[in-house]
């Protein structure tokens, strides 16, 4: 009888019911027509969803070893957890458990820190800049003034604790607003504000969602590096009577924050793109 004399390691003290179960996890059968990738990223994946955000995972080699499968396999493996949102890549630093993204609802009109809110944070102000200006040619034309009208430029800094999220650019008619630098100067929700202050509620908004890749200043105010994809809502509102309201820019983190929608219905559109 033959005695195999390969070294089996032992459990550490305390842990080996931990070593037990991530080698039996590790285990990927190569004859059960699952192909190898898909077993061992929902095996990642039922251990890195429990992880705390930001953990480091493993190095590439050492999945490799732990899995007995080829770079290939393991980089297909990760990648789908990445395009998952549940890991994330940090060029020159590895690969991290994700944190999860705030989720912003455009199926009504509210404030970014009312959504916040709604989430659970508390959302602060940073970099607070409010002069009031004649305005560039679009945000006219978006708001329908006269030549000689100014606006208010309000420019902030959002931050979820002390994490910068969004660079947020609103421009409302002066004459809708007297006052507004001075008596603004402590409001967090801009909306809550303008009910309360002026009696301005908006009743209608359309918004525009688009992404592109950060400048370097908005990388360096957003704390992310240059080139990052971010998402950039503009929201022109409008008052009951039909009146344009404000025109806001929203410029957000993508790996921290996304838009949701909630339709309703089916509309049937022609070739022309006109509803039916």
């Amino acid at each position: 009888m033959h005695i195999s004399h390969r070294k089996i390691r032992k459990p550490r003290r305390g842990n080996g019911n931990l070593e037990l179960k991530e080698s039996l996890s590790s285990m990927v059968r190569k004859t059960s027509g699952v192909p190898l990738y898909v077993q061992v990223r929902e095996t990642l994946r039922g251990e890195y969803s429990q992880l705390p955000p930001r953990t480091a995972i493993p190095t590439e080699l050492e999945l490799i070893e732990r899995f007995g499968v080829s770079r290939i396999t393991l980089r297909k493996a990760v990648d789908d957890l990445v395009v998952d949102g549940l890991l994330e890549r940090r060029q020159g630093k590895g690969t991290f458990t994700s944190v999860p993204k705030l989720t912003h609802e455009l199926n009504a009109i509210s404030s970014w820190t009312e959504q916040l809110r709604a989430l659970g944070y508390n959302p602060r102000t940073a970099q607070r800049i409010c002069n009031e200006i004649s305005p560039p040619r679009r945000v006219a034309h978006a708001l329908d003034l006269e030549p000689a009208e100014k606006v208010v430029m309000l420019r902030r800094t959002r931050l979820v604790g002390a994490e910068p999220l969004s660079l947020m650019t609103n421009y409302i008619p002066s004459r809708l607003v007297p006052n507004f630098i001075q008596e603004s100067e402590a409001a967090e929700s801009l909306y809550e504000f303008l009910e309360r202050r002026y009696s301005l509620v908006p009743e209608r908004a359309v918004d525009t969602v688009e992404t592109r890749s950060a400048t370097d200043e908005e990388a360096e105010t957003l704390c992310i590096e240059p080139w990052s994809p971010i998402l950039v809502v503009t929201r022109l509102s409008f008052l009951g009577d039909g009146s344009p309201l404000e025109l806001a820019t929203a410029i957000s983190r993508g790996d921290r924050y996304q838009y949701r929608v909630t339709l309703h219905g089916r509309a049937r559109v022609d070739r022309n793109g006109l509803a039916e």
